[in-house]
């Protein structure tokens, strides 16, 4: 018999799987040891990453006339320094995670059966397309770590150092920091999957409360969904405010990465270069994606309330409450959107269709310029 895959096994999947995202907050029970260790798990995790960053800077200043080399370390120094800024990210917002998380939780285990049930239909309509998503990552992570096979590079990452690193045992130690670090930035990729839990948690809860509203008959069913309408608003609210920085240093990162890698892939570079960069910008496209779907149906559900008041029985209420359900309705006209003030727009599947025009209009002039300054070598 195949098991169902639940809300519950993802998120028990998700913490262990993100573990090195540092993006999951410890549970509000938290001693104060594991908030310290939990502290310097996070500074190290920022350490390992910004090293790495500072050796490819320093290697983009010693090979600053290599136009190839240029384009392969700004790809590989956007995904790397992706790493300590979410980090810092997360961190900042750690208090509302770990608030938003207990009460996901709490309303999990409390859920009824019709609850449970659009949950669940929520969880059967991502789980494939996040599953591929997941392996796409996988398999750009698995082509960098073992790149050396293949590639003549001692190291996964083609990156100089100011000293001699081709005695044993620092030459194990300097590609044991490569693959650690390539797979902190994979599981900071994989975090926007926990971004888009939370958004399509919201967004089933919405359609719940529609659900809700469409059933009531009595004036105090009326007053508890109004009531779950105002809590749910606060809620969706705070998972806005905790996400919108992040999903837009996803999105930063995430164009400079399908720029670079789009033009070594259109250069003329061997095979396995042309894949393996190939790899990290399809990753890059899909990392934007996997959070602008969910911030999508979270601007529809949250304004699909209002229809399932007006086709409730309001008109067989009090006037007192059809004011209430007035301002409901009213409200429902500005639905949750994860938006960032003078630097994100509403993030939606509109945004995500101008963000793919955006970004290769970027990739075609920056090919244009390369090309005339080059001549055929790109």
């Amino acid at each position: 018999m195949t098991e169902i895959l639940t809300l519950e096994k993802v998120l028990a999947f998700l913490k262990v799987d993100l573990a090195f995202a540092c993006c999951w907050p410890l549970p509000v029970t938290a001693t104060k040891s594991q908030k310290i260790r939990d502290k310097i798990f996070r500074w190290c995790c920022c350490l390992n990453g910004t090293l790495m960053s500072i050796s490819l800077m320093y290697t983009l200043g010693l090979e600053r006339d290599n136009m190839f080399l240029l384009m392969k370390v700004g790809c590989e120094l956007s995904a790397f320094l992706q790493v300590p800024i979410q980090i810092i990210l997360f961190t900042l917002q750690n208090d509302r995670l770990q608030t938003i998380i207990y009460e996901m939780e709490n309303f999990i285990q409390q859920a009824k059966s019709e609850e449970k049930y659009v949950i669940q239909k929520y969880v059967d309509k991502c789980k494939l397309f996040y599953i591929m998503t997941l392996c796409c990552i996988t398999t750009t992570a698995v082509a960098i770590i073992f790149g050396p096979l293949l590639l003549p590079q001692p190291f996964p990452i083609e990156v100089q150092y100011p000293f001699y690193v081709d005695k044993q045992p620092l030459k194990t130690v300097i590609y044991l920091h490569h693959v650690m670090v390539v797979y902190q930035s994979y599981v900071q990729v994989c975090s926007n999957v926990f971004v888009a839990v939370l958004l399509w948690f919201v967004a089933a809860r919405f359609e719940i409360l529609s659900h809700k509203f469409r059933k009531v008959r009595s004036f105090s069913e009326y007053k508890i969904c109004i009531q779950l309408h105002q809590r749910l608003l606060r809620y969706a609210k705070d998972i806005t405010m905790t996400i919108r920085y992040i999903a837009l240093s996803s999105i930063g990162f995430s164009t400079v990465a399908v720029v670079f890698s789009g033009l070594t892939f259109l250069s003329r570079q061997p095979l396995t270069i042309k894949a393996q960069f190939l790899t990290v910008g399809t990753s890059a496209l899909i990392e934007v994606f996997v959070c602008a779907w969910p911030a999508d149906y979270v601007l529809n559900m949250s304004n699909n309330v209002c229809h399932a008041v007006y086709e409730s029985l309001w008109y067989k209420t009090k006037v007192s409450l059809q004011k209430d359900l007035l301002y409901v309705v009213s409200r429902c006209q500005q639905p949750v959107s994860v938006t960032v003030p003078c630097m994100l727009p509403t993030l939606s599947l509109n945004y995500y269709a101008s963000y793919l025009s955006t970004t290769f209009s970027y990739l075609t002039t920056f090919r244009i310029i390369f090309a005339v300054e080059d001549g055929p070598d790109i």
